[in-house]
């Protein structure tokens, strides 16, 4: 696959997904959609939505938003998940015997960005996050009206991890939402300063940027 996100423009009719088969020797049943955070049903379809993909073949997975655009907010982004899911074919020498299939599931974070938002504002909108403490937490307030992944973060050099990490996909805990915040778990003897990296609309890390706590 092309990129680890999507960023949807409003002004756009669809976007694509690249999506290529590298196996020599495998074929593979592809199954696309796309859903909200909590797996229901989104405003949006993904074509084709079951597709066979041949040995180093490739194709475009079409991503057409089907709702009303007034009725997402118009100052901030919208998230959203495309999900791709994948199934080999069984050789046709085990056809008769007894196999046990895997499916592999992928999810992309889906960004929807209202015309509003600048695409120069949105690389730029990882540096503008705010950090202070509050007890034992890490309080970090998200000023911007887009959604911010991080990298990394470490508070005097030690890893940050979101409380919800062991239940949750750390890609969603490790976000902060538009005007949101976002708290994490931090020691009472940890001092020092907070250094971050983000992930940008290319799915490229950042350089680093430090503030004092």
């Amino acid at each position: 696959m092309g990129g680890t996100r999507i960023i949807y423009p409003a002004n756009q009719s669809e976007v694509q997904i690249a999506l290529k088969n590298k196996d020599n020797d495998k074929r593979y049943l592809v199954q696309s959609w796309v859903s909200n955070i909590d797996d229901s049903k989104a405003p949006f379809i993904m074509t084709p939505p079951i597709y066979k993909l041949d040995e180093n073949r490739q194709t475009l997975l079409h991503v057409v938003y089907t709702g009303n655009k007034s009725a997402l907010p118009q100052d901030r982004e919208s998230l959203f998940m495309a999900n791709i899911k994948s199934v080999s074919a069984i050789p046709e020498e085990l056809h008769d015997k007894n196999t046990l299939q895997f499916a592999i599931k992928t999810r992309l974070k889906l960004f929807y960005r209202p015309v509003s938002l600048k695409e120069s504002e949105a690389q730029t909108a990882w540096q503008s996050l705010q950090f202070n403490r509050n007890q034992n937490q890490l309080v970090v307030k998200n000023p911007t009206p887009f959604y911010i992944t991080f990298g990394q973060l470490t508070v005097a050099g030690k890893v940050v991890k979101a409380a919800s990490e062991q239940h949750s996909p750390s890609a969603l805990t490790m976000m902060v939402a538009p005007f949101g915040e976002q708290r994490f778990p931090l020691p009472s003897a940890v001092k020092g300063d907070v250094i971050w990296t983000a992930i940008n609309d290319f799915g490229s890390e950042t350089e680093q940027r430090k503030q004092s706590l």
